[in-house]
């Protein structure tokens, strides 16, 4: 294989690279979104937060089912279709929202936007950093 092969082969790698990061960027945009949208919901409806506050139970089992369903898309995955993966990633995000809008009620709306807008920035900084280096990261932690 000469040197212009070489680099074609490597573009070919790359765009392929950069296809799957945008497929996977996508997909976690979605369940970030449907993660706010579910805790949104939760908080402003008295209801729910009223329920998971005064049966602990209820809360704890959703928080087992997440670590079931992270632990099953870990091991799964490979054999699972993608109708399957995505349903189980959608039903995660969805019981992250769920869990977390009790934890959100205690503080500010202010203080839950500014921690979500500083956390955001910077991993799209962070992410940007390592997509248009070739610095190895895995070092850093």
């Amino acid at each position: 294989m000469d040197r212009f092969e070489h680099q074609i082969d490597l573009n070919i790698k790359m765009i392929r690279s950069s296809s799957a990061l945008v497929q996977v960027y996508g997909w976690m945009t979605v369940g970030l979104l449907l993660t706010a949208f579910v805790a949104w919901y939760a908080i402003n409806n008295s209801n729910i937060i009223m329920y998971l506050a005064s049966h602990s139970w209820v809360l704890i089992g959703l928080i087992v089912a997440e670590f079931a369903l992270v632990i099953g898309l870990s091991f799964l995955l490979p054999k699972l279709s993608g109708a399957l993966a995505t349903a189980m990633f959608m039903l995660y995000s969805a019981l992250t929202g769920l869990t977390i809008s009790l934890v959100l009620v205690a503080y500010t709306g202010a203080s839950v936007a500014s921690t979500f807008f500083i956390t955001a920035a910077m991993f799209g900084a962070l992410s940007f950093y390592g997509y248009t280096t070739i610095t190895q990261l895995k070092w850093y932690g």
